[in-house]
């Protein structure tokens, strides 16, 4: 266990304490946070959720919805010009005049379903998120863009503060609330729990488990869940991170993140349907501190995690407190060190699995390589060590983590820290740190 207070405490360089104000406000966050920003309405249905299943009786409204669910890849403009199709071509059916407007429509969905979206303010560069520690400025700390939008600011005489830029995040507890309000959904949560028993039973009748074809066989997993700290109606998670191009024709980078549930079976868990939005951060610009985006996602699952999610389950009339447990944070090679705080594969450090294993570098070269052999002609100090034997790699673990850590954490200067970071193989603490295991 780390104490993230104390380790905090330890902090010297100011990139270093910024960070561990995220994890800080992790681990103590609750959902009346400021930047959970959750409205009333919605804060009281995530605590007191709905307890019927959602039927839709008007014909208007339900034409309504699936003409938007069926133009997803579609423009706004077109599921405009539908409605109005539809409200000429059959003037005086029932509830034509029930039709609604997108904007209507997709407050209706909100309504029915309890999740929305929430928004905070951004560099217009993409540098950074204004939260946390950054809530309060006016300029980004790294470019000195104004936060506002300066016509807006200069036209009302400074009376006016409208953001220039913000980015979306879309809250997880009402999504998985969600899920449960009716009953065939709710049945299909249950499946992580059933095969985890199924497999325990196998084991200990058997002491094997014949064949390794999902995360419920895994060792970590199994130890969570026989020793309690996974339950029966808890609800694990896995949340992935990408960016994408958006244009081909010029450069705009758009940055998501999305949630899966591991308590969905592998043929519906990574199926669009089942795949849940976590946040959205546009363009122009690769982020250059992407925690301060990712903050407002974690820190709603961290309040979450203090305080039990309220399920309430349409398959069985019961309601219940769900668990959140995050069991996976993944990413491409390079996007992995945004989660795990470490130096990437091109590190000397670089084993993602933290076994240990050193990497080794061209003569004059920056980058280290993972191999395993020493070369025969020539080697750079750092970089000469023994051969390792490929089957006796040793596994990965975090024995030394926490001490390499603090060694980092309590690096001085920027000289030190870098020549720290080159020996640990971490180059921050992960905001990760800040959730509850």
């Amino acid at each position: 266990n780390i104490n993230i207070e104390a380790l905090a405490q330890m902090a010297v360089l100011p990139k270093i304490q910024e960070t561990m104000e995220f994890i800080l406000a992790l681990k103590n966050a609750t959902l009346e946070d400021p930047v959970a920003r959750m409205s009333d309405e919605a804060l009281e249905r995530l605590r007191n959720p709905p307890q019927v299943t959602l039927e839709i009786n008007n014909p208007g409204i339900r034409h309504s919805i699936s003409t938007y669910l069926a133009l997803e890849h579609a423009s706004q403009d077109a599921y405009n010009r539908m409605r109005r199709s539809t409200m000429r071509n059959f003037a005086g059916a029932a509830a034509v005049d029930d039709v609604q407007s997108f904007y209507n429509v997709e407050k209706l969905i909100s309504t029915y379903t309890g999740v929305e979206s929430i928004e905070h303010d951004m560099c217009s560069k993409s540098c950074l998120a204004f939260t946390g520690p950054y809530s309060n400025l006016d300029h980004c700390p790294m470019c000195d863009t104004s936060r506002w939008n300066e016509a807006r600011l200069q036209a009302s005489n400074g009376r006016t503060r409208v953001a220039a830029q913000k980015f979306v995040t879309i809250p997880l507890g009402p999504q998985l609330q969600a899920l449960y309000r009716h009953p065939d959904s709710a049945r299909d949560m249950r499946y992580l729990h059933e095969r985890t028993q199924q497999i325990i039973a196998q084991m200990r009748a058997t002491q094997t488990i014949p064949v390794i074809d999902d995360i419920a066989m895994g060792r970590d997993y199994l130890g969570a869940v026989l020793n309690g700290d996974i339950k029966e109606n808890d609800i694990v998670l896995m949340v992935s991170l990408d960016g994408a191009q958006l244009y081909e024709s010029k450069q705009s980078d758009c940055w998501m993140y999305i949630w899966i549930i591991l308590n969905l079976s592998p043929d519906k868990r990574y199926r669009k349907i089942h795949v849940r939005p976590g946040g959205f951060i546009p363009g122009p610009n690769k982020p250059k501190n992407l925690d301060s985006f990712l903050f407002v996602g974690m820190h709603h699952l961290a309040a979450i995690q203090n305080e039990g999610l309220t399920i309430w389950d349409a398959s069985c009339d019961a309601t219940f407190i769900s668990n959140l447990h995050l069991l996976f944070t993944t990413a491409d090679g390079p996007g992995l060190v945004y989660w795990d705080g470490m130096v990437g594969h091109s590190g000397k450090n670089g084993c993602r699995m933290y076994c240990g294993v050193l990497g080794r570098r061209k003569t004059r070269g920056t980058r280290y390589y993972p191999a395993l052999l020493k070369p025969l002609d020539r080697c750079v100090v750092g970089s000469d060590h023994a051969s390792i034997d490929v089957t006796q790699i040793p596994l990965g673990g975090s024995d030394d983590y926490a001490d390499n850590l603090k060694h980092l954490v309590t690096s001085p200067n920027q000289r030190q820290w870098e020549i720290r970071k080159t020996e640990t193989g971490l180059t921050k603490p992960p905001l990760i740190l800040g959730l509850s295991p």
